[in-house]
């Protein structure tokens, strides 16, 4: 019989959840046993087809859009089928991105919209920001869909995207589309 999921009090882990886990935070939630679970969700093979999913810009330009954290700025995306993260706030944020998350896309693998991460914090913002982002990737790479987050270019200047989408009003007063920081498209 192989083991499929972990449990602890209430809170059952499927072993591609427990991929998305750092050591610290495996140590954290299983304490003592945390080298077993280790161990056991490393030996666990996680087979996703990666999800893509294609941003249009300027009414003719389809941006593909894959496993990883793409900043999403200056311009409306959604499509039935994401999922959306709730707007909660400082550890409730994190918390849901590092348990709630990964358990619902082990129902059901979609793409992520995260919005206004910039906002979730109100206190220790770089920090939190940093972490957010970074459980984000994990929770990208392991179950392979790409992750949107919706946010000012401002988040550009400050952290790391796998892609960076958005429209910006220019000086000339054109909208100009970028992607990973080239001009695709004026409007």
């Amino acid at each position: 019989m192989s083991v499929r999921s972990v449990t602890v009090g209430r809170e059952s882990f499927s072993l591609t959840h427990l991929k998305v886990f750092r050591r610290e935070e495996l140590e954290g939630v299983f304490g003592d046993l945390w080298q077993d679970v280790w161990r056991l969700a490393h030996s666990h093979v996680v087979i996703f087809k990666p999800l893509f999913v294609d941003i249009n810009l300027c009414g003719s330009e389809d941006v593909k859009v894959g496993p990883g954290v793409a900043l999403i700025f200056g311009m409306d995306v959604w499509s039935d089928g994401w999922f959306s993260v709730p707007a909660l706030l400082d550890g409730d944020f994190l918390e849901y991105l590092l348990f709630d998350l990964p358990k619902r896309l082990d129902e059901f693998r979609s793409v992520v919209v995260v919005e206004d991460v910039g906002s979730r914090f109100t206190r220790d913002v770089e920090e939190g920001v940093s972490y957010a982002l970074d459980v984000l990737y994990r929770v990208s790479r392991v179950y392979r869909v790409p992750v949107l987050v919706l946010d000012s270019y401002e988040l550009y200047r400050r952290y790391t995207f796998s892609r960076v989408i958005g429209c910006r009003v220019g000086d000339d007063g054109k909208t100009y589309c970028i992607v990973d920081g080239e001009v695709v498209c004026v409007r």
